[in-house]
């Protein structure tokens, strides 16, 4: 057929216009009433993402922005949201209220009728243009800058399209609002536990603060310079408390020496004699003591008698025995002791009296001790003014050294405190910075948490008094008055198709045919056109009865469809009326 040009093409729908009219015909027939029962109705309604009505930059926490504070709704939570409503079960509560797919759900399993009903709802972004590349990488095409989206639900039912969207779109607000009060009030409560737990973990770290202070008052690292300083100022008043004593031990070396050469007594004579002072009549009461005892024993009254004598004498003169003389008198009586216990034995008269002896120098022993102790060497019946003035020099000289020796012992302790003090700084400031740098961190830790807190607390007013970010109904679903698609759609559709169906038809025919026809076709098949082609001649008689015929036929055509109208009109339904329901039914009103 790629030789043939117009005319044969004409020629051919000429001789085939019975295929075309019929093969047209049916499809049209089809296509009108597949469009006058289609009955498939779709509607949609627009939620809008809707700005908090406080600036998001006063919830947020300090530091922080406002995009990166609140979580993109685009971006997450309408997915999660449309996950949780077209959830199988919430899709059979939907089926069960609305009494949707009543055939299907006889004899399909009620997971099929879910799954074909989720085909049905579609949910679309409204979205703008962002101007921050790093955004627009993160988020889908179809996510960018989300500012609204819809929902669209198809059914066969008009009224029951809007009510089921109408339920779907509440069910979203519902499940919307849902999570984000609980997720402000779980957010909220998870920040109070964690503030809680810095709080304890703050005052821990204050209590070990404060016991490391107090137990380290003068050690911290800012007294380390008033340490150094003290402990070199306490050195040089040791130096200096050292140098004091050491003259001090030679001007008292250089007093007992003087005073031991000077006599405690002033020699007084009276009547012609020499008055014995109290020390030499003790030395020589001790004397006649010795003699008696060993001749008469410890327990002769005179004995007695001149031993309270002796002690008498000894207190009134204020001076002790001499120590190392009844030392060595001891030790002798104990020799001579022991050589008369070999000698004569035990019971001998003779060892009798050496052990009183011994005895007695003993007590006297004890005695000088005593008296040493209490009143010292010095004779506190001394009259000799030369005696008591290097007396009473030594004794200020003595008083001087003991008081420079007890603050020299202070100061001594207190320069190895300082000393120790200052050894101890290095340490003691590297606990001290570990400490404070712990505690630094807990605040640092407690403010963010602080104003994380504080964020979300009123983030969670804000989503109970409905301020902050929420979606909102801008269009609500309406009732469906049309088809989807149209009905005129697809009358079009039905129309092309039909045209093209009947081209189809003329050219299955035309193939199939065994006839020829057309000057092409025979050239075709003989291989040489033919010399001349006779046309089909009408007559006159020929155009004037195919004239009439025609003209019959649009007249009887006329008056059936004017008979039918009538007929109608008069016994079935005003045509007006008719005219109405089928614009109505094919979208024309």
């Amino acid at each position: 057929m790629e030789n043939y040009n117009l005319y044969d093409y004409i020629s051919i729908l000429k001789r085939r216009k019975v295929e075309f009219l019929v093969t047209f015909g049916i499809l049209l027939l089809v296509a009108v009433i597949f469009s006058a029962t289609w009955s498939i109705y779709r509607t949609s309604a627009t939620i809008q993402i809707q700005a908090p009505d406080i600036p998001e930059g006063v919830t947020a926490p300090m530091g922080a922005s406002a995009a990166s504070f609140m979580e993109a709704l685009a971006d997450q939570r309408i997915q999660q949201i449309q996950q949780k409503v077209t959830a199988t079960s919430t899709l059979v509560e939907i089926i069960t209220k609305f009494n949707l797919y009543q055939k299907q759900r006889e004899v399909s399993p009620i997971t099929d009728v879910v799954e074909a009903m989720r085909k049905k709802i579609k949910l679309n972004l409204v979205s703008t243009e962002l101007s921050n590349p790093a955004s627009a990488q993160r988020m889908s095409a179809g996510q960018l800058a989300a500012i609204a989206f819809t929902i669209t639900f198809k059914y066969s039912d008009p009224l029951i399209t809007q009510q089921v969207t109408d339920e779907l779109v509440s069910r979203f607000l519902d499940e919307d609002l849902k999570q984000r009060r609980t997720k402000a009030r779980e957010t909220a409560a998870f920040l109070a536990a964690q503030v809680e737990t810095l709080e304890h973990s703050m005052a821990e770290q204050e209590s070990k603060v404060a016991d490391f202070r107090r137990q380290h008052a003068h050690s911290r690292p800012e007294a380390l310079a008033f340490n150094q300083q003290m402990a070199a100022t306490t050195g040089i008043n040791l130096q200096d408390i050292d140098r004091q004593l050491n003259a001090l031990e030679q001007s008292r070396g250089a007093l007992r020496a003087q005073l031991a050469s000077v006599d405690p007594y002033s020699r007084v004579i009276a009547d012609g004699q020499v008055l014995t002072t109290p020390a030499i009549q003790l030395k020589a009461l001790q004397s006649r003591y010795s003699t008696l005892l060993g001749q008469y024993g410890a327990n002769h009254p005179d004995v007695v008698k001149l031993g309270r004598q002796i002690d008498s004498l000894r207190i009134e003169a204020g001076e002790s025995s001499d120590g190392d003389t009844l030392s060595a008198q001891i030790a002798d009586m104990r020799a001579n002791l022991a050589a008369a216990e070999r000698t004569y034995g035990a019971d001998h008269p003779d060892v009798g009296s050496l052990r009183s002896q011994l005895r007695s120098l003993e007590r006297q022993a004890a005695s000088a001790s005593r008296v040493a102790g209490k009143h010292g060497t010095v004779k506190k019946d001394a009259d000799n003014p030369a005696y008591l003035m290097l007396v009473s020099q030594l004794q200020a000289a003595d008083s001087q050294y003991q008081a420079l020796s007890s603050q020299r012992e202070v100061l001594r302790r207190q320069r190895e405190q300082y000393e120790r003090l200052v050894a101890e700084t290095p340490m003691v400031e590297q606990e001290y910075a570990a400490l404070a740098r712990d505690y630094d961190n807990a605040q640092i830790r407690y403010r963010e948490m602080k104003e994380k807190k504080q964020a979300a607390d009123m983030n969670e007013q804000m989503e109970q008094s409905r301020k902050a970010e929420r979606l909102v109904v801008i269009e609500s679903a309406e009732l469906p008055t049309r088809t989807n698609p149209p009905r005129p759609l697809l009358l079009a559709a039905g129309l092309v198709l039909s045209v093209m169906g009947g081209f189809g038809a003329v050219a299955a025919a035309e193939m199939m045919s065994r006839s020829i026809h057309g000057t092409y076709h025979l050239a075709s098949l003989v291989g040489v056109p033919p010399l001349v082609a006779v046309p089909f001649i009408f007559t006159q008689e020929e155009r004037v009865r195919s004239r009439r015929l025609w003209q019959r036929a649009v007249v009887s055509g006329a008056v059936l469809v004017l008979v039918i109208l009538v007929v109608v009109d008069r016994a079935v339904m005003p045509l007006d009326v008719i005219w109405s329901v089928i614009a109505n039914r094919l979208g024309l009103s």
